[in-house]
């Protein structure tokens, strides 16, 4: 299992991504297609996204520890699922790995570090935004206004 943003990579938004290959070593004729169509993306993730095989977990665990003592949450998958995506955690390190209908470990552990843009960025941004808005809509009513003067 992997991040499909990439691995060591910090989150920045509160989502991501999650894929697991196939256990298959060999790619199918469709994925040696689109080997050159989509660079940037691994065989692996191809692999993931293109693969019906049906695979042992059932369950993808997260937990802030790495020995999986405390779930934080636990999401089931179905036997086909090669990808999920995750939104709304805050901030820190989070630990996720695939589990069979034994609870037993089938895949590696994935680290994934959360951090939000801090807050004064996401101020400083929308005001700017908001800004340039009320700037377009008094320059728009400034023009309006002239030419019913001028007609």
């Amino acid at each position: 299992m992997q991040l499909k943003e990439g691995k060591d990579e910090v989150i920045t938004a509160g989502h991501f991504n999650l894929v697991w290959p196939t256990e298959k070593e060999t790619l199918t004729s469709k994925q040696q297609a689109l080997e050159g169509d989509s660079e940037g993306e691994s065989s692996v993730i191809k692999s993931a996204l293109l693969d019906n095989d049906q695979h042992p977990a059932t369950h993808l665990n997260i937990s802030k520890n790495q020995n999986f003592s405390e779930v934080s949450h636990s999401i089931k998958i179905h036997s086909t699922q090669r990808a999920i995506s995750l939104t709304g955690f805050s901030d820190g390190v989070y630990y996720a790995k695939l589990f069979d209908a034994n609870k037993q470990a089938v895949s590696n552990t994935v680290r994934v570090i959360i951090e939000h843009h801090s807050m004064l960025k996401v101020w400083l941004i929308f005001l700017s935004g908001a800004t340039l808005f009320l700037i377009l809509i008094g320059y728009m009513l400034v023009t309006v206004f002239r030419h019913k003067e001028e007609a």
